[in-house]
């Protein structure tokens, strides 16, 4: 939905936030008014103009005037909280879902976190008390940073501007589900709740409802959506869902006739008429090496498996946006949930005990790769990119699967989603058993990059001896390959890394996995 900054008890907090709103301005298409909550508070958005857009002007005041808050993100319950809000006598000025959240954070406080369904980051400030609550949604999905130097606190929805602005300090990354005030940082319960004791069997009708409604709330009214397209299993759901609702929403396929997903889509589109639109992507061409240093940048990342979807990303949202969209759904979350990658197949096979740390530990990790790809890849181009299978109806739904219902033995291989696959049987006049039957294919994969190709690029690019020295250079970064040293080097020559401490902190599963080693290189499919 937008960038936004807000400085509290900050000096020079007005130009502070003014400079931090510059480095964000291709997050939205209107700088909305900065205000001035007290001398040295300020709160000022870059707004992509989605809900009510004329009138959704941020920071929004609650309805009592005691709250200001500025928000990222959308509230997809935003108008069953304001017909609850509305039978407590709360009067509204707009339509927009901010003003929902300011006054649901003024009606029933912090526990109003757990009322939202959506992807969210805010900062909202008592403009009587000057205290603020600072708060991101449980995965993720947007991001918030924060410097902190003695009481005052400086925030941005991403790091290069505040690293841009302030010589000092490090720049801290918010947890996703988690609360931030003055005195205190906790995590806070959302509506995804865990849940406990036996798991159950899939479904397909309950789970079928549960994301149809979920596109269906995901889909902006009045608006076109388009959808990031590979002809994969979850990107299909997502197409199949939407154009129930928006017949003629096309999809954007990343690559050409000669990349791994092309039959799939192709099938897809031949057997249903869906517009899908190529995105043009040639990987071994040096145009998409040139490109690294814009992933690198407008990604904040070195890690590989986030710069090599980023090149795709940024190649898909940048012709979205040529050709008119704001929103975009995508097929996010669907492997960390049911289980499509071979780190989650394996412990599955041997149990729920087995698979559920690493599978919330790989949730855990999406905010800091795929998340991360998305939000600033998308929003560079001002696209909101949507991820329906992470509404919290379907995220609960899938955590509570039993692990049968994720993963099954077929020809003695490991096949995870078990429980999208079998949607594919209620819709065979639309939904192609090719795709229903397909393996995991990493993005970029799918779209042509060859891993071995690829690699050889940065092996001329880097020699061994400086591979050696780059690792002595960045040692505190845990490089492990030229290429991330590549993209390292990128990085440091745009922000100043040492600064960021969550970067050294890698994006790496910690869980013990060693005795999947084996099994692992025999199904990297």
């Amino acid at each position: 939905m937008c960038g936004f900054a807000a400085a509290i008890n900050w000096p020079e907090a007005a130009a502070t936030v003014g400079q931090l709103i510059e480095g964000l301005r291709h997050r939205g298409d209107v700088t909305d008014p900065l205000v001035q909550v007290a001398p040295y508070t300020v709160l000022c958005t870059r707004r992509l103009r989605i809900v009510d857009s004329e009138r959704a002007i941020q920071p929004q005041v609650s309805c009592d005037g005691r709250l200001i808050v500025s928000f990222n993100g959308q509230i997809y319950n935003h108008a069953i909280l304001r017909d609850e809000m509305i039978a407590l006598g709360v009067r509204f000025q707009t339509e927009s879902d901010t003003e929902v959240l300011v006054n649901a954070l003024s009606v029933w406080g912090p526990q109003a976190l757990e009322r939202l369904s959506g992807m969210y980051a805010f900062v909202a400030v008592d403009i009587d008390s000057g205290g603020f609550l600072a708060a991101r949604d449980p995965f993720g999905i947007k991001p918030l940073y924060v410097i902190q130097s003695g009481a005052g606190f400086l925030f941005c929805s991403e790091m290069k501007p505040l690293l841009d602005t302030v010589a000092d300090g490090d720049v801290m990354m918010l947890p996703p589900g988690y609360a931030l005030t003055a005195t205190r940082c906790v995590p806070f319960q959302s509506a995804i709740h865990q849940p406990r004791g036996r798991r159950y069997p899939s479904d397909p009708a309950t789970l079928d409802a549960l994301l149809s409604e979920a596109v269906r709330t995901h889909l902006p009214p009045g608006l076109p959506v388009a959808t990031l397209f590979s002809g994969g299993i979850d990107s299909t759901l997502i197409a199949h869902y939407a154009r129930k609702f928006l017949p003629d929403s096309p999809g954007y396929f990343v690559g050409g006739e000669t990349a791994p997903d092309y039959p799939f889509a192709a099938e897809y589109a031949a057997q249903t008429g869906y517009d899908l639109r190529f995105v043009e992507f040639e990987p071994e061409s040096d145009a998409v090496f040139a490109r690294i240093r814009d992933a690198v940048v407008t990604s904040e990342s070195f890690e590989p498996n986030l710069i090599r979807g980023a090149l795709c990303s940024l190649a898909a949202a940048e012709r979205m946006r040529r050709d008119g969209f704001r929103i975009a759904l995508c097929g996010e979350g669907a492997d960390e949930l049911f289980c499509g990658y071979p780190l989650l197949k394996l412990p599955f096979l041997d149990g729920n005990a087995q698979g559920e740390p690493i599978r919330d530990e790989c949730l855990g990790l999406m905010h800091r790769v795929s998340l991360q790809r998305v939000d600033r890849c998308s929003m560079h181009y001002q696209i909101e990119t949507r991820v329906p299978f992470l509404d919290p109806t379907v995220a609960e739904y899938a955590l509570g699967l039993d692990a049968a219902a994720l993963v099954r033995m077929q020809n003695g291989i490991p096949v995870g989603k078990v429980a999208l696959r079998d949607l594919y049987d209620l819709y065979p006049e639309s939904l192609p058993s090719a795709i229903r039957s397909r393996a995991k294919v990493l993005f970029d994969v799918g779209s042509g990059l060859k891993d071995t190709v690829w690699k050889a690029r940065f092996n001329d690019e880097i020699s061994d001896r400086a591979f050696c020295d780059g690792q002595k250079e960045f040692a505190r970064f845990s490089i492990q390959s030229k290429e991330e040293l590549y993209y390292l080097r990128q990085l440091s020559q745009v922000i100043d890394v040492d600064r960021v401490p969550h970067l050294q902190d890698r994006a790496w599963i910690l869980s013990p996995i060693d005795r999947y080693a084996e099994r692992l290189k025999a199904y990297a499919s």
